[in-house]
């Protein structure tokens, strides 16, 4: 009985990648979520690598949340796929998931809903909230399968306690400088990519503490420009870096 339940995760596991690299390959992937709202309930669709991150950014756009996403360590074959083209490239092997809830239901409650519908499914990671004391939420993977298969919790990076000198810096140098700390402490790579490069380089902020949580002084670092940001921190399989992306709520 044993083996045949084994067998059976087996196969349900190659069914799921085989999906995956199926929606890849066909062009299936969504460029942004679906939205649609019907008789008091919101409903999003979303089908890309990132789903969960596909689904937040639906929020934000729909809402004007600013919600961070934070992707765990995708190491196992069993959470990626091959991207088509020229070069082969691994990404993760996330594929459709949708989401319903109440129209006015208040912001923590959706993302609570979302992230228990999420964690749920078949796709990859597991995923956490979490709030900061003032009010801001970041989505932060916790989990992943590791190179044996096997779920396991990691560390997340932003929520790392590191030391910086308080002083006067431009905002790009203080959201680097805060990625580095976090970097040498955690021991991966985290680049800063793409950003309102003209906002954070001519914008400076006074930020810095002793044994300081690294997502909260990055929040600091990004409230003081008064204008609604967020951030992507995004795994990549092939490098085993993160990329930290910091993006401008459209007007």
């Amino acid at each position: 009985m044993r083996h045949r339940k084994y067998a059976a995760c087996i196969l349900a596991v190659a069914v799921l990648s085989a999906a995956s690299q199926l929606a890849r390959a066909s062009g299936a992937y969504l460029k942004q979520a679906e939205v649609t709202e019907s008789n008091g309930t919101v409903r999003i669709t979303a089908n890309s690598p990132r789903p969960l991150e596909q689904v937040l950014d639906a929020l934000n756009l729909k809402y004007k949340w600013n919600v961070n996403y934070e992707d765990p360590q995708f190491v196992s074959k069993l959470d990626l796929v091959k991207a088509e083209g020229p070069d082969i490239r691994l990404l993760p092997g996330g594929m459709q998931f949708s989401v319903e809830f109440p129209a006015g239901m208040e912001e923590e409650k959706v993302l609570r809903a979302i992230l228990d519908s999420y964690n749920s499914s078949t796709n990859p990671g597991r995923f956490e909230l979490r709030k900061s004391e003032h009010g801001e939420y970041s989505v932060v993977g916790s989990q992943a399968r590791n190179v044996h298969g096997q779920l396991a919790r990691q560390h997340v990076p932003f929520d790392a306690q590191i030391t910086i000198a308080t002083q006067k810096r431009s905002i790009s140098d203080t959201l680097k400088l805060i990625c580095r700390k976090v970097a040498t402490q955690e021991h991966i790579t985290i680049d800063l990519g793409v950003s309102p490069r003209n906002l954070l380089n001519n914008n400076e902020v006074t930020v810095g503490g002793s044994r300081a949580s690294a997502r909260n002084l990055l929040l600091q670092a990004l409230a003081s420009t008064d204008r609604h940001l967020y951030w992507r921190l995004l795994f990549d399989p092939n490098t085993k870096g993160y990329l930290f992306n910091v993006h401008l709520m459209p007007k």
